[in-house]
């Protein structure tokens, strides 16, 4: 052939440098020629000739760039950028550095998803918007911090069942402080940890009953408050994998005649302190930690297991591992 490849490589086997056609340009010949303006030229290298250069200028000298070079570096992206089509279908419209995405922009995935907000190191990192494509409509999904490309800090989050959580985030999971309203209307507010409820928190169901306590691994663990507001009714107690295990039934207003059998069990206090005391063992290998099983109450100043005699009187009971207490929670959630 006759083509620049083919003259290339007839430069590499004779040493000589053949005119370049069409380009209007003169081209320098010899082993150490080179262009003082600049523009292309040629340099040798090797003692081949034919080395096509491009002259630019740095530190106020005139310095030869090979044009291969000279083509990759400035495809290297900074700075605003018009719409860059990626092999996997995504694009992307914003700002680079170091030919990497890394400012404000918008990332529109395959899916039709899109990202907009802040970027850096080719991930999402700062404040930004999520939307999801639900059948061909943008839902906003999550508003909030990122971090490394996953949800980091505070930020809302959608859920498309229509549940919602407000709070904090860590490594894309729910972490730390937050607020989360399912589906049915039942809501918890407290702590989280790797997503599930772990720490002191309070749930709300929609009748109106209260559970205020501990949690660990997403369920009920450890001292806590039961009220069940309809029936006047509270239950302060220890639970164990969500399952009230001993505590105190009694009723929620003092003062208020109570409906509850009389109790009548020899040595009460012993007896919730020794199973107290068991369950607080089984929790060790839960939680890692005991919590000072004397002090059995919520927050709102309920009963303590030094109480249970004074409270006996008043028609309070002692319930353990007896769940049928239990029947008007729902709080699968």
């Amino acid at each position: 052939g006759t083509g620049t490849h083919s003259r290339f490589v007839q430069e590499r086997m004779t040493g000589s440098r053949q005119p370049s056609r069409g380009s209007g340009r003169p081209k320098s010949e010899g082993t150490n020629s080179t262009r003082s303006e600049r523009g292309t030229g040629t340099q040798s290298r090797g003692g081949v000739t034919g080395f096509e250069v491009e002259w630019y200028e740095e530190e106020g000298e005139e310095r030869p760039e090979q044009l291969w070079k000279t083509w990759d570096r400035r495809a290297q992206k900074a700075g605003e950028h018009a719409t860059v089509y990626h092999a996997n279908g995504d694009k992307y419209r914003g700002q680079y550095l170091a030919n990497m995405r890394h400012g404000q922009g918008t990332l529109t995935y395959k899916n039709g998803s899109k990202y907009e907000g802040e970027f850096m190191n080719d991930k999402q990192h700062g404040h930004g918007t999520h939307w999801a494509n639900d059948n061909g409509k943008l839902r906003l999904q999550y508003r909030g911090g990122f971090g490394n490309g996953k949800r980091q800090g505070s930020g809302t989050f959608a859920y498309s069942d229509g549940g919602r959580y407000d709070g904090e985030w860590y490594d894309g999971k729910r972490h730390g402080q937050g607020r989360m309203t399912y589906v049915d209307g039942t809501v918890y507010e407290g702590a989280w940890q790797n997503g599930m409820r772990h720490g002191p928190g309070t749930l709300f169901m929609v009748n109106g009953d209260t559970f205020q306590g501990e949690y660990a691994l997403d369920m009920k663990e450890g001292p806590g408050t039961f009220y069940y507001v309809s029936a006047n009714k509270r239950y302060d107690g220890v639970w164990s994998k969500d399952v009230a295990k001993c505590g105190l039934y009694g009723e929620m207003t003092e003062g208020v005649e109570s409906t509850l059998p009389q109790l009548k069990l020899l040595q009460p206090i012993e007896v919730l302190e020794t199973r107290a005391y068991e369950l607080e063992e089984e929790r060790a290998g839960v939680t890692g930690g005991h919590v000072d099983m004397g002090e059995v109450q919520d927050t709102q100043g309920g009963m303590s297991v030094q109480q249970t005699q004074q409270q006996q009187d008043q028609g309070y009971g002692i319930q353990e591992e007896d769940e049928d207490v239990f029947d008007e929670l729902d709080d699968s959630q």
